[in-house]
């Protein structure tokens, strides 16, 4: 090591070192520590490599690997650099030879620092902070203090230049050891690491300039950089075990907001709100490492997303209870048949008791508030379909379902579920243990952005506009068809098993007797993702249905909503309301621009989703990617 390192010395002395004062190995030394300054930039130059690479990971033995390039460029190999430099020096002053480096002259006396010997090799940096001398404490601490920290925190910009667009928990692993190095190098001569510690300063300095150089990774590397490891295909997948769903009279912390109630409230109106948003949960915001539990996704209930079941048979797991959702229905123009629905709109009348059934019941899949539903074959159609049903019907529920299907079958959109049929249970015996009117539609099989986002960490910008171009064309039918959907959030789309999303869960009201859903006093939705005139309780419109929808692709991108998290339903209600200021936007996204028009406080100031689907469309093709791709290559993948 020591003839590695004299060598170098003696090339950098015949090159680059003028024998002006201290002396040519001086600045020798400075320049073997400018060298030693470069290393944590070439480090980190590696780990923009990897990053770029397809499939590269952060975690498990990479993370390691990424760790130990940044100690050992820039820790370890300086470090052994320091000693054996200032070993080189102590020998020349012993007059022990090295070899590479001729010891005469290194024992020339130049300008008032002495023999290079000397000055290069006697006294330790623990004794340049000695006491007794105040002109070399104060040179101690400033080329052996300050300078030291200096250094790091360039080191620390390099990492952080170079890091950008992706977690910054690797950059510790460059300037922690840094600053180690100048606690681990107390025993060298002072007059070498002084000298090395200038150099370095002036390299770290250089490696700025080429960290901002360093080409940024784009957004989808990054995003496959920070996603888990797929499982072995080899491997077997434990089955999950069933947890029984507690009692609502044994509610316990696992659900917190059950039975929520204000005391001592001034008004009617905030024990409503408590009593209506009670079990609502907001969506959670991304914890690393936290893996949901995954499976079959199909269209919600008429209130609250489906539960996930990995298997016929599971129930939901404590602590998740339903989330009621609202759905404001406009009648539709048009001409209508009877019941209330449109012409072209099957009546669904189906075979009487004793006849083959059309309907066989495969499982529930979900159930809320209002209703259940669940997963069936419809031997009509010959291919799967999700029936929803309510739990109590009545004659005024049942004017509500008809009123849904009949706004929704006339809406036909890609991205927007689909209402198949309206049929009385009685009709059919496969749907003996159902009563009363059901509605058929789609079965839409996949995951929720929600349920996306935390699994496999927040969407890139492509997969963002994606997502909010189809669900903007989807409202837009909708609207078009007199239908307000009023609960938009990332559990209410669901990305199937081709990556395209649907707008699922055009709910009906949960209380009986709220034939209209616009009773005094009440505000639905979900209040992280309510727009805020809806809030202050004026009437739903399409303006705030696109609100909700922006609201939901800022969670995409960021994992928390726009307002950020709250304790309780009702305080979120009440940031809402007031018009809280939106916090947790991107900051760095391509529609950092779009979405803050579409999240305006003022509704009419807001782009109509017509537009603001044209204009994601737009952007897609001028990014050279298709427009119809699917949102998670992963997904269609697995």
């Amino acid at each position: 090591m020591e003839s590695l390192i004299g060598g170098l010395l003696s090339i950098l002395h015949a090159s680059f070192a003028p024998e002006v004062c201290p002396g040519g190995w001086a600045w020798a030394t400075s320049a073997l520590g400018a060298v030693l300054g470069l290393l944590p930039t070439a480090g980190l130059a590696l780990v923009a490599l990897v990053r770029m690479r397809v499939g590269s990971r952060y975690g498990g033995g990479s993370g390691f690997a990424l760790g130990g390039l940044g100690v050992a460029s820039a820790g370890l190999v300086p470090l052994a650099v320091f000693v054996t430099v200032g070993q080189i020096f102590a020998n020349a002053a012993d007059g022990i030879a090295t070899p590479g480096i001729r010891l005469r002259s290194v024992q020339v006396e130049t300008c008032f620092v002495g023999t290079q010997s000397t000055y290069l090799g006697r006294g330790s940096v623990l004794e340049a902070f000695g006491p007794g001398d105040p002109v070399n404490f104060g040179v101690a601490a400033l080329l052996l203090g300050l300078v030291p920290l200096v250094t790091a925190l360039f080191v620390a910009g390099q990492a952080r230049l170079v890091l950008r667009r992706g977690p910054s928990w690797p950059s510790k692993f460059f300037w922690l050891p840094v600053l180690g190095l100048a606690v681990a190098t107390v025993g060298v001569p002072a007059g070498t690491a002084e000298h090395l510690w200038v150099g370095m300063l002036v390299g770290a300095f250089a490696g700025m300039v080429v960290a901002a150089l360093i080409p940024v990774p784009s957004r989808d590397a990054v995003r496959r950089s920070l996603a888990p490891a797929r499982p072995d295909p080899h491997r077997p997948t434990p089955t999950p075990t069933p947890t029984p769903t507690p009692p609502s009279s044994a509610r316990s912390a696992s659900q917190p907001y059950a039975g929520f109630q204000e005391t001592n409230s001034p008004t009617p109106l905030k024990d409503r709100l408590a009593q209506r948003f009670a079990e609502r949960r907001a969506e959670p915001p991304v914890v690393p490492g936290q893996r949901p539990e995954t499976g079959v996704t199909n269209t919600g209930p008429a209130s609250g997303p489906v539960h996930l079941a990995a298997h016929p048979g599971a129930v939901p797991p404590p602590g998740r209870g339903p989330v009621p959702s609202r759905t404001n229905v406009i009648p539709p123009s048009g001409p209508v048949g009877p019941g209330g629905i449109p012409a072209p709109f099957p009546t669904g009348s189906g075979p009487v008791h004793g006849g083959p059934p059309r309907f066989r019941l495969i499982r529930r899949i979900g159930e809320g508030g209002f209703g259940r539903v669940w997963l069936a074959h419809d031997a009509r159609l010959g291919h799967t379909v999700a029936i929803k049903a309510a739990h109590a019907p009545d004659a005024e529920t049942e004017e509500r379902i008809r009123r849904e299907a009949a706004a929704l079958a006339a809406v036909r959109h890609p991205n927007c579920v689909r209402i198949h049929d309206l049929v009385q249970a009685r009709s059919d015996p496969g749907l003996a243990e159902l009563d009363g009117l059901v509605i058929v539609m789609e079965h839409v099989e996949g995951v929720s952005l929600g349920q996306l986002v935390r699994e496999q960490g927040v969407l890139d910008d492509v997969a963002a506009a994606r997502v909010w171009s189809g669900v903007a064309g989807a409202l837009a039918a909708a609207h078009q068809k007199g239908v307000l959907h009023r609960d938009i959030k990332p559990s209410n789309i669901i990305v199937d098993r081709a990556g395209r999303p649907h707008l699922i869960d055009f709910g009906i009201a949960r209380r009986t007797g709220d034939a209209t859903m616009t009773m005094t006093g009440f505000v639905l939705g979900t209040p992280d993702y309510l727009a805020p005139e809806v809030a202050a309780g004026k009437k739903a419109s399409p303006e705030s249905d696109a609100w909700q929808l922006a609201a939901t692709v800022s969670y995409a991108l960021t994992g928390y909503p726009p307002r950020g998290g709250h304790a309780d339903a009702v305080s979120g209600l009440r940031a809402a309301a007031s018009g809280a200021k939106l916090t947790h936007l991107p900051r760095k996204t391509a529609h950092s621009s779009l979405l803050k028009a579409a999240l305006r406080m003022i509704p009419t100031k807001r782009p109509d989703l017509m537009s603001t689907h044209r204009a994601l469309d737009d952007w897609l093709r001028r990014a050279g990617v298709p427009v119809d791709g699917p949102v998670s290559p992963d997904l269609v993948r697995r």
